[in-house]
């Protein structure tokens, strides 16, 4: 009604008017749908990884998520470690009773290793902005259409004031293809309204594609993160069982990793 008054008295400058309020309100909707989520840490390495950081760019604005709120973690890679990587990563670490949760602890590959890395910095990185919640993609990730309205929808239920939910990690993605059961729905349909719900197993990090932290729980793990023996996935099923961490799984999933669905070649042996 507003558009057709200032229309009538403005002619030729209808277009324009239009314009700026779609821009405005696209913006504002923006805003509000990441508003609750600090930062975006993109476990990527620009130069290294030209192909997927020029895809992972375009794919992100596509899918309306905030550039401001980008912060790229990929600044090691695996050509840049030596021997002094040892003093982190211990193969043989004694862990008590806990064996090794996958059998690649004991040779895990520099990729693996600088993996690992990048994700904490980015958690330094995180805890020394005081951060409240942040969010980790690996470059390899295929995010919904209506990703940016489905993390709105996910943040209104963590942060919900009348059902309050205890919660430490989100897993966004399906993995390797593993789901929660949705009794509340009874479907397994990917246009479900959005939930969280317990995984069906106690190793909720089937991948590290995409990840929703809370960072008082970050600030937790990051003091027994060094020494470690397992690749990150495995480390973070370690780390969050052994500090009574709070994993939930949303579903629908709203993200899918590349190279678990074939459609990009992994480069972790890099």
């Amino acid at each position: 009604m507003l558009l057709r008054w200032i229309g009538h008295w403005v002619p030729k400058y209808q277009i324009h008017i239009s314009k700026w309020l779609k821009l405005n309100f696209n913006s504002y909707v923006k805003i509000l749908m990441w508003e609750n989520i600090d930062a975006i840490y993109l476990l990527c390495h620009p130069e290294k990884e030209a192909s997927r950081w020029q895809r992972l760019q375009k794919h992100l604005l596509d899918r309306r998520v905030p550039r401001e709120k980008w912060i790229i973690m990929g600044k090691t890679w695996g050509d840049q470690l030596n021997e002094n990587v040892f003093e982190l990563y211990e193969p043989f670490l004694p862990r008590g009773n806990c064996p090794y949760l996958s059998w690649k602890g004991r040779a895990l590959s520099l990729g693996e290793i600088s993996l690992i890395l990048n994700f904490w910095i980015g958690v330094d990185d995180a805890i020394e902005k005081n951060y409240e919640h942040v969010l980790f993609l690996e470059s390899d990730v295929f995010l919904r259409d209506d990703f940016s309205k489905r993390v709105g929808e996910l943040m209104s239920i963590l942060l919900s004031k009348e059902k309050p939910i205890v919660w430490d990690f989100i897993s966004l993605s399906d993995g390797v293809g593993t789901h929660a059961v949705r009794p509340d729905l009874n479907t397994n349909s990917v246009f479900a309204p959005t939930g969280v719900y317990k995984p069906p197993h106690q190793f909720p990090f089937r991948c590290t594609d995409s990840m929703l932290f809370r960072v008082e729980f970050l600030k937790k793990i990051r003091k027994t993160a060094f020494p470690f023996r397992e690749c990150l996935d495995w480390e973070l099923n370690y780390q969050l069982g052994s500090n009574g961490g709070v994993a939930l799984w949303v579903e629908p999933h709203l993200v899918e990793q590349g190279t678990v669905k074939g459609r990009m070649l992994t480069t972790l042996p890099a």
